[in-house]
């Protein structure tokens, strides 16, 4: 088994920016935009590429993502000349263990590397939204005679610390890196797009992965300039790392406006695994009498008889009669009673909003969660998989509410103010 170029998915993150949205699956596998899963994004890409084999490096909790990647067919992957392969640590043996990092995870899988014996290998984070063909950068990587060619692109200077970014001579080589620090070098940002020369690859991470140096950002890139050909290659397009609860937020919200925001769904044709959930397929979308939806994604089997404005309702959500659901994400199979607000939030599966019940605030909010100030900020509201919220309760903005809390277990509180946490 032969191929030019071969991929390699990093998806074994714990997303624990994502708090309760990644508590219990893998960050790649969080629902996006009504039907997608995040990963769908990188694996469509990779089948409009050509390419042929691929490999998904997953560590934490990666049950539901594994049965949503199936054997791959949904994205051509599967059959006598493609491949995917699931990539899990292998624990007990000689040189391996929990991945220690981006790099330590493909240096503990060189055996598949070997069995597909790709001349370039194209390495992918499985948590960015994005339309790419990878193959104009392939080629410019091989015209340049590179031995590694990192996908870059412009970011605001504001947000520079928030990336590797990359300082590049006159021809596009890259003669500076680094990794997410205050130190504004640079406004070119490292993208986690890489190919490599297959040769160099293995060098590098043998050098540094048996000396404890386990990441590319950190370790692998840097050490590589001045003894390696490192070029960059400039991406023009809609990009995101959607690992922060805002982030997610805000790149399902640039999905309601394709034309000023270039994240457009139906021109990049991304495809899913349309099974759905324990192979239960939802019927089309019922708006009824009295409902009104505007400026939304709605998915298969909702039934909405309320309000929905400015919102992404994944399959099977009901919003009933009365009820408001405003600038918000959710889930599979949520329920938002009878005159029912959800007004800022992202829902995750299976939660009930109770009747009269008002969750989120749809005013701006510049205070922090009182736990968690790094991942609330932004006066989202985050309600985990399975809770049901009484009837008539308020709720503020960036709070969060744990996962399997049922309408007793609020006892007689009618109020969650803002910045709190319930567990």
């Amino acid at each position: 088994m032969k191929t030019e170029l071969a991929a390699l998915i990093l998806a074994g993150g714990r997303g624990s920016r994502l708090n309760l949205i990644a508590a219990k699956r893998a960050k790649p596998a969080v629902p996006f935009a009504g039907m997608y899963r995040i990963i769908d994004f990188t694996l469509s890409n990779v089948m409009a590429s050509g390419i042929r084999h691929v490999g998904v490096l997953t560590q934490y909790r990666p049950t539901s993502l594994m049965e949503h990647l199936g054997d791959g067919e949904s994205w051509d992957l599967a059959g006598r000349t493609a491949s995917l392969k699931v990539l899990p640590p292998s624990l007990g043996r000689a040189e391996s263990d929990w991945y220690q990092g981006t790099a330590d995870a493909v240096w503990q899988n060189l055996a598949w590397l070997r069995q597909v014996a790709p001349q370039d290998v194209l390495i992918l984070s499985g948590d960015h939204v994005y339309s790419m063909d990878y193959r104009p950068m392939l080629a410019a990587h091989r015209r340049a005679g590179a031995d590694l060619t990192i996908a870059s692109m412009a970011v605001p200077w504001d947000q520079t610390d928030r990336f590797g970014v990359m300082v590049c001579d006159p021809e596009g080589r890259v003669t500076r890196f680094v990794e997410k620090s205050r130190e504004r070098v640079s406004n070119v940002a490292n993208m986690g797009v890489y190919i490599f020369r297959r040769d160099a690859l293995v060098e590098e991470l043998a050098a540094n992965c048996r000396a404890g140096r386990h990441d590319f950002g950190a370790h692998v890139i840097p050490g590589m300039l001045g003894r390696r050909v490192v070029a960059a290659h400039p991406f023009e397009g809609y990009w995101r790392d959607v690992g922060t609860l805002d982030s997610y937020w805000s790149a399902n919200m640039d999905a309601l406006h394709p034309e000023e925001t270039g994240l457009d769904l139906s021109a990049w044709r991304v495809r899913t695994n349309m099974a759905g959930r324990g192979q239960v397929y939802h019927p089309p979308a019922r708006l009824e009498q009295g409902g009104r939806v505007r400026d939304s994604l709605v998915g298969r089997g909702c039934v909405i008889a309320g309000e929905v404005q400015d919102s992404v309702l994944s399959p099977g959500v009901r919003v009933e009669a009365g009820a408001r659901v405003v600038g918000s994400v959710v889930l599979h199979d949520c329920v938002i009673r009878r005159n029912a607000q959800v007004l800022r939030c992202i829902l995750d599966k299976d939660v009930t909003v109770g009747p009269g019940a008002c969750v989120g605030r749809e005013d701006c909010f510049d205070g922090v969660n009182e736990a968690f100030p790094s991942h609330l900020a932004g006066g989202i509201t985050v309600v985990g998989k399975g809770t049901a919220l009484p009837g008539g309760m308020r709720v503020g903005a960036n709070v969060l509410v744990d996962t399997g809390l049922r309408a007793e277990d609020f006892g007689s509180r009618v109020e969650i103010p803002d910045g709190a946490s319930v567990a």
